[in-house]
């Protein structure tokens, strides 16, 4: 086989077969793959040879495709891979722009009107994100397939992402929790003492199944968002054994919640007013609280990362809300 800058000639058979590369491109699995282009059938090298120059500035007849068919294309494979949640989203987000895209061809549409087309489709940063990775997707098809020559979405400026803070709840907010479920058992409260001691988010919690707690060994299967995070073994501490047990004992369903997420919500609503706990805090908060007093608790930051279920240990950071007081005591430590 001969190999030039311009192009390779090999032999196929009892004939020769010229080719060039004209690009590159990422298939689905993110690995770089190679845009060719080949004649075959010439009786001698020479001839193969010659032809290179010809297929490398050729002009082939323009190939179209429309929008709605790479997100067809894209439905009905790469999009079977993700979670039912992430398929959602996508969905929703080509609901919004499909009115302006859907029968136009990629490679017709600017960068300048695909930036008015999503400013124009939503208001905050996360719609307007999970728009953007949509597109990136279906161009990535187009680009494979030699629809157009680049994925325009990589020139899609997003607004800046504002960070809510979150609260942490308080000893005094915890031990009301305490206190009510030692008086009442409500499920609720015991939802937000598992993911206080845990660490687990509410949508982690409400779908672990009751085949995948362990509580011989102390520890529950689940997880959810990053590959790390997912199917994680999540460790039960001994605190909290008694309110897991009685939750396996009192679900009626395969889980060990048997809780809708919407009811939990509600009441959750309804029991922090009972009990006088702030409105700020959320079932989220339950996280946040789990890392902070953690970190007080002077763990390892390996240790901190792995309990969390977090891919590195800037995400685990985030979590943290060491008051000024908790930094004044360490800093007073210093000789």
């Amino acid at each position: 086989m001969l190999s030039k800058s311009v192009g390779t000639v090999y032999k196929c058979g009892n004939t020769w077969t010229a080719e060039v590369t004209l690009g590159y491109y990422l298939d689905k699995n993110g690995k770089v793959r190679r845009k060719n282009r080949r004649k075959g059938g010439f009786q001698t090298k020479r001839d193969a040879i010659a032809y290179i120059e010809t297929l490398r500035t050729s002009q082939q007849k323009p190939k179209t495709i429309t929008f709605q068919t790479l997100w067809e294309l894209y439905q009905n494979d790469e999009m079977k891979e993700l979670s039912k949640n992430r398929q959602s989203k996508y969905r929703s987000a080509w609901a919004k722009i499909e009115n302006d895209l859907a029968f136009r061809n990629v490679d017709d549409v600017t960068v300048s009107e695909l930036q008015a087309i999503i400013d124009n489709a939503a208001n905050t940063y996360h719609t307007k994100n999970s728009i953007k990775v949509l597109l990136s997707h279906l161009y990535k098809i187009a680009v494979r397939d030699d629809y157009t020559d680049r994925n325009r979405t990589q020139y899609i400026r997003l607004p800046a992402l504002e960070t809510a803070q979150r609260e942490i709840l308080t000893d005094e907010e915890i031990q009301l929790l305490w206190n009510d479920y030692r008086t009442n058992q409500r499920t609720v409260t015991a939802c937000m003492l598992i993911m206080l001691y845990t660490g687990m988010r509410t949508g982690e919690l409400l779908t672990i199944q009751k085949g995948n707690v362990h509580l011989d060994e102390q520890y529950l299967t689940g997880g959810i968002k990053t590959k790390k995070g997912k199917n994680r073994k999540i460790v039960i501490p001994d605190k909290i054994v008694p309110i897991i047990t009685v939750c396996l004992e009192s679900s009626k369903s395969d889980y060990l919640i048997d809780y809708k997420q919407k009811v939990f919500y509600q009441d959750w609503k309804a029991v922090r007013e009972e009990l006088g706990i702030r409105e700020a805090i959320t079932p989220y908060c339950c996280r946040h609280t789990y890392v902070t007093r953690l970190t007080a608790l002077k763990v390892s930051p390996a240790m901190l990362q792995e309990l969390a279920g977090h891919e590195d240990y800037d995400t685990t950071l985030m979590y943290t809300h060491l008051s000024v007081e908790d930094r004044l005591r360490e800093v007073n430590r210093l000789a």
